[in-house]
C-alpha cells in the first residue's frame, strides 16, 4: 500500500469535529480565560478547522519525498496566551529517546512571520526578516527558536511555549500555546517531521504561510500584493518554456530548486521578488546563481501566476 493512501486512510479515522476550511487563513477564536492546552477539549470545537498542506521541502538534499500531508489548525486566543492545535495522520509514534541516537523523533513546529507587508523566506526566513517558531519534538519539553535564513536557527531567550500531544489512532494532535503579545505579525507556517523518515533538519515537510485573522489584530488583507496575482497562467506557461527555466529547476536537473509545487508553499510575492531579485535571497547548496530575466511587468506576473498553478 503507499505512504499516500496510509495517510488518506488514516485522515479518515482521525477523529474530526467539523468539516475543514479550506485556503489560507487561519481563524482566531476568541476564548474567555486562557485556551486549553489538552487537546480534547471541548472548547476546541469553537475554533475553525483549517486543512493546511504540508509540502515535501525539496531544497533540502535527501528530504522525504512523498506525498503531501494534510493538517488540520485551530486557533484559540485569550487571557493574554495564543494557542494553536495541529491534527495529523502518521501511522507510527516515534518519540525521543536518550540511548537511541540512531533513532529520530516526530515533531511539529509553528512559525511566525515579522511584521510587515513582505512576507519572508517560507523556510526559516531570511536576514532581516527575523523569524520566531515554536517546536514540539515527541518526548522533549517544546522550545522557543529564532532564524533569520537557512542554518542560522537557535534557541530564543524568549520564554519557550506550553505543549502538550496526544498520540490518537490514526496520528498525533499537540497543542503549543504561549504569549499572544509576543506574536509578531499576521502569518504563521506550520511544518513536520516524521521520525520513521529519519526527518530531522531539512528532512521535512512544510506548509506555505497562512494568514492570521484575529479579530482587533492585523488584518488578513495587509498582506495586499503578497496574496493577488493578475497573470494568465497559460501565458507564464509558455514564457517557462521559452526562458529555459526547466533548464535549471526540474528536479532532475538539481541547478535550481524545484519548482514542481512551488504553488503549495509559496505566494505570489515571494515568487515575484524571487523574478526580479533572484540575487536577494538564495537557497544554499545551489552553486548556479539565477539570472535577471528581460522581462516585462505583465509577463512576471504570468509567470507568478503559472508558478502558482504548480502544486
Amino acid at each position: 500500500m503507499s505512504r499516500a493512501l496510509v495517510w488518506l486512510l488514516l485522515l479518515l479515522i482521525a477523529p474530526s469535529w467539523s468539516a475543514a476550511e479550506s485556503g489560507r487563513t487561519i481563524r482566531v477564536a476568541e476564548h474567555a480565560g486562557v485556551p486549553p492546552l489538552d487537546p480534547a477539549d471541548h472548547a476546541w470545537t469553537r475554533a475553525a478547522a483549517t486543512r493546511v498542506a504540508l509540502y515535501p521541502q525539496a531544497t533540502a538534499p535527501g528530504g522525504p519525498g512523498g506525498a503531501v500531508l494534510p493538517v488540520e489548525a485551530r486557533a484559540l486566543r485569550g487571557a493574554g496566551r495564543l494557542a494553536v492545535r495541529l491534527a495529523w495522520p502518521d501511522a507510527h509514534e516515534n518519540a525521543a529517546a536518550p540511548l537511541a541516537t540512531h533513532r529520530f523523533a516526530d515533531a511539529v513546529a509553528v512559525q511566525f512571520a515579522p511584521a510587515g507587508k513582505t512576507l519572508p523566506y517560507v523556510g526559516m526566513g531570511e536576514p532581516g526578516q527575523p523569524v520566531q517558531i515554536w517546536f514540539w519534538r515527541a518526548g522533549q519539553p517544546a522550545q522557543r527558536l529564532a532564524g533569520q535564513g537557512f542554518g542560522s536557527l537557535a534557541r530564543s531567550p524568549d520564554a519557550a511555549p506550553e505543549a502538550r500531544a496526544r498520540r490518537t489512532a490514526g496520528g498525533w494532535e499537540v497543542v503549543l500555546r504561549g504569549e499572544a503579545g509576543a506574536r509578531p505579525g499576521a502569518a504563521i507556517a506550520f511544518a513536520a517531521w516524521d521520525g520513521a523518515e529519519d526527518g530531522r533538519a531539512g528532512r521535512k515537510r512544510l506548509s506555505a504561510w497562512q494568514a492570521l485573522d484575529v479579530r482587533g489584530g492585523p488584518s488578513p488583507t495587509a498582506l495586499g500584493a503578497e496574496a493577488r496575482s493578475s497573470g494568465d497562467p497559460s501565458r507564464g506557461a509558455r514564457l517557462y518554456t521559452e526562458h529555459g527555466c526547466v533548464a535549471c529547476h526540474a528536479p532532475s536537473v538539481g541547478l535550481g530548486p524545484s519548482l514542481a509545487q512551488a504553488g503549495g508553499i509559496h505566494w505570489p510575492g515571494y515568487l515575484r521578488r524571487a523574478i526580479l531579485e533572484p540575487a536577494a535571497f538564495r537557497v544554499p547548496g545551489y552553486a548556479t546563481a539565477m539570472p535577471a530575466l528581460p522581462l516585462q511587468a505583465d509577463e512576471v506576473e504570468d509567470l507568478v501566476a503559472y508558478l502558482m498553478s504548480l502544486h
